[in-house]
């Protein structure tokens, strides 16, 4: 593996030894340093250039997706908005996904404008990029006053400290300059975050889903204490006495003795909707055969046979012909045609967006016209819509972007500066200018 040093010679990695390899490693991450910081700048420069039109109408990063046309402030007080569907047009030149790159403008933007000190020690080199961001995210709730004792504290050793450091100096920050706000977050915490959450894992997140869900809950603690007692005390022990320390096993059993509580309670089974692409056949076959369930991963036959037996209460749907191709004269999709989109297309087709297509609006291509407006019928049909997350739905629709469907099921999508990007089952692919 041949690589160059810092005068620009070649050497061969795999014959370096110890003592020069970590000096080659030394180069290496000033190099990183280097090429984070020219990313900065780059960054903080096209938010120069894309400024907001109205300043005094900017709303906090999360309240655009609530209105149609606004600009974006997204970073803290005092930071100057952007221009609203400015990180799409960076994001794909740089191959990162819209919401990576937002953050990134963001926290550019927090270092620059209210943590000056760290910003510096970007600049001269001193701190790695990913250390100053992990800064820039906390504060950017915060009150300048607050931002700026953080800067005050961390900037000297931001080079050294790790996450809990930062947090730390975060909440110290909160403490001493807006006590206020931290009360309110305590009686915040008190209640408002109580709750139970269901999660699903995933795609793309990492690990297999294997028909395993997290299910959180946060409350008081007498009453958790009990319900963790009585699943306790419902746990049987082992059939051998062996396993008693096995926390595998031990997992196994409390979820089974959950179980056994729900169904002393009369808790009545659960109604599940799950898109699950398999055929009468498979289930009829061997259970080392797999099923793709929508939006969460594959499961085996096996798994797929428990659910349409055991303890989920199963609906099964009509079948969905995939090459439906008919069309409809309304503008709203009937459900079968949402269902066909949703699966032919997982998740947002614009480039590098990768939101659940479940999640998305439906996008006519070519927009609708209404009939009694001189539109032609049959305008909705699957060839002509695609799923779009509300971002950019809105990013399409205020042509900042145009984008079509070709004959093989691929998204050709253009920007305003000559850059064309092919969205494919394969990926985001980058093509030539035009």
């Amino acid at each position: 593996m041949i690589e160059t040093d810092r005068h620009g010679q070649p050497l061969e990695v795999d014959d370096l030894d110890a003592e020069w390899l970590l000096e080659f490693a030394h180069e290496a991450e000033a190099e990183v340093r280097k090429a984070e910081r020219r990313r900065l700048r780059v960054v903080l420069r096209w938010c120069d250039l894309n400024p907001a039109v109205d300043d005094k109408s900017r709303l906090s990063w999360g309240e655009q997706e609530r209105v149609w046309d606004c600009d974006a402030w997204i970073g803290g007080e005092g930071v100057p908005a952007v221009a609203e569907f400015s990180a799409e047009k960076l994001a794909a030149v740089m191959r990162m996904s819209p919401a990576a790159t937002t953050s990134l403008m963001a926290e550019a933007l927090e270092l620059r404008h209210r943590l000056p000190k760290i910003h510096a020690r970007v600049e001269s080199l001193d701190v790695a990029l990913w250390r100053a961001r992990r800064v820039a995210k906390a504060t950017q709730g915060l009150s300048p006053e607050v931002a700026a004792h953080v800067d005050a504290v961390l900037a000297p050793v931001v080079d050294s400290v790790g996450p809990t450091r930062i947090d730390r100096a975060v909440a110290e920050a909160i403490a001493l300059h807006d006590p206020a706000s931290l009360e309110a977050a305590e009686e915040k915490v008190a209640t408002n975050e109580w709750g139970l959450t269901l999660r699903h894992r995933r795609p793309g997140e990492g690990g297999q889903w294997a028909g395993t869900s997290w299910l959180g809950i946060t409350g008081d603690t007498p009453t958790l204490q009990r319900l963790h007692d009585l699943i306790t005390d419902t746990t049987t022990p082992p059939a051998d006495p062996a396993d008693l320390g096995s926390e595998r096993d031990l997992g196994v059993r409390q979820i089974e003795a959950l179980g056994a509580v729900l169904d002393g309670l009369g808790a009545p089974r659960p109604r599940v909707r799950l898109n699950i692409d398999i055929n009468t056949e498979d289930l009829a076959a061997d259970a080392t055969q797999v099923g793709q369930v929508l939006g969460l991963g594959p499961a085996t036959v096996a798994k797929i046979r428990d659910w349409l037996t055991g303890a989920a209460s199963v609906s099964v749907l009509p079948v969905l012909d995939m090459a439906r191709t008919d069309g409809v004269d309304d503008h709203d999709p009937p459900r079968w045609m949402r269902d066909l989109v949703t699966r032919r297309d997982t998740h947002c087709v614009f480039p590098f967006c990768d939101t659940g297509s479940p999640r998305c609006d439906l996008d006519h291509i070519s927009p609708y016209i209404p009939l009694h407006l001189g539109g032609p019928p049959g305008q909705t049909h699957p060839g002509n819509l695609a799923p779009l997350c509300r971002h950019h739905h809105r990013a399409k629709t205020e042509e900042h972007w145009d984008y079509q469907r070709t004959d093989h099921g691929d998204y050709i999508w253009r920007d305003h500066h000559g850059h064309s990007y092919a969205v494919t089952t394969h990926g985001t692919l980058e093509l030539d200018a035009r």
